[in-house]
């Protein structure tokens, strides 16, 4: 679990990039006659991004954790980014890997390129690089227009939101994403970004680094509204529950404390609007909390469970990359 915490972690570092290897596909297209035909994609928010342009019949093999959408999960594994299995991605024979740049190790990327295969390395960090990717996705398999059409859509749903939340009454959040060390985000990451969208701040931004790792302390120090923890099911009641020993905390005070999947927030692919619609919800809740109001606030998808007080919410399955 810590492994992928912090395979989560590192998402983004700029805007979409495309470096292939050799002569490749390094020129864009809209005809698909000279598209890649079999693709193999390393990273979960990769997937996503071709199925999104309906490239996803293009695609041959898939890292161990794309699992959406559900179409995903009848194609070919290939084992994840720190264990390749580079024999199964030979044996598919694919004209372009797909790889996520930060996201993927360097010796696995050096392993990568010395197969002779034709690379794209990809790193988004920003939702608007969310548009970029979806048009430069297009072009690159032949679907230019479904490319524009989805970062249309894309971006029209990030302005309404955007919109929808703005001049809210700020709040000051503390976004947990791991316990065992004690893991959070800066302002370098794409969930500061979702916080501000939402009308919150992130306690941490002003850290350097993407996800340092902070103590109890400095937390308690900073006295939090909210305290939001990535994790559902177990591990987010588990993680949620450590926190209510220390009553003196602003947002144990008022019981702002809330669970959320970090599926819909950790993949840099369209669907990354839900994981912003629900938290942007998550905190107009905290907004009318009270002190008093005992209970956990868990969130799947983009709902909200209230648990009564004394009562936990139904577990919820676990999410990794």
């Amino acid at each position: 679990m810590r492994r992928r915490a912090l395979s989560w972690v590192m998402q983004g570092v700029a805007s979409l990039l495309l470096s292939v290897s050799a002569a490749g596909w390094a020129v864009a297209s809209s005809d698909s006659a000279g598209a890649p035909r079999r693709i193999v994609s390393l990273s979960p928010h990769i997937t996503e991004l071709l199925f999104a342009v309906g490239a996803g019949d293009r695609l041959v093999g898939v890292d161990a954790w794309s699992d959406y959408p559900p179409a995903a999960r009848d194609i070919q594994r290939v084992g994840d980014v720190f264990a390749l299995d580079m024999e199964r991605l030979l044996a598919l024979k694919p004209d372009l890997v797909v790889y996520w740049t930060s996201g993927t190790p360097q010796r696995q990327q050096q392993q990568l390129h010395a197969l002779g295969l034709h690379l794209l390395g990809t790193e988004q960090r920003r939702l608007a690089d969310i548009e970029s990717a979806l048009v430069e996705f297009g072009q690159l398999t032949g679907h230019a227009q479904q490319g524009r059409q989805a970062a249309a859509q894309f971006h029209a749903e990030r302005l309404a939101l955007a919109a929808r939340y703005a001049n809210r009454p700020r709040l000051r959040v503390f976004y947990q994403v791991w316990d065992r060390p004690l893991y959070t985000l800066t302002g370098e990451h794409v969930v500061n970004e979702v916080l501000e969208m939402c009308g919150g701040s992130n306690i941490f931004a002003g850290l350097s680094g993407l996800a340092p790792v902070v103590d109890t302390e400095a937390v308690l120090a900073r006295n939090p509204d909210v305290i939001l923890v990535a994790a559902t099911g177990a591990d987010g009641e588990r993680q949620v529950r450590a926190w209510e020993r220390y009553p003196t905390l602003a947002a144990v005070r008022a019981h702002r404390l809330y669970t959320l999947d970090p599926n819909l927030l950790d993949r840099m692919a369209p669907r990354i609007l839900q994981g912003v619609a629900t938290l942007c919800e998550v905190l107009d809740q905290a907004r009318l909390r009270r002190a008093g109001a005992a209970g956990v606030t868990a969130v799947r998808g983009a709902s909200l469970v209230r648990a009564p007080a004394g009562r936990t919410p139904a577990r919820a399955s676990a999410v990794a990359r």
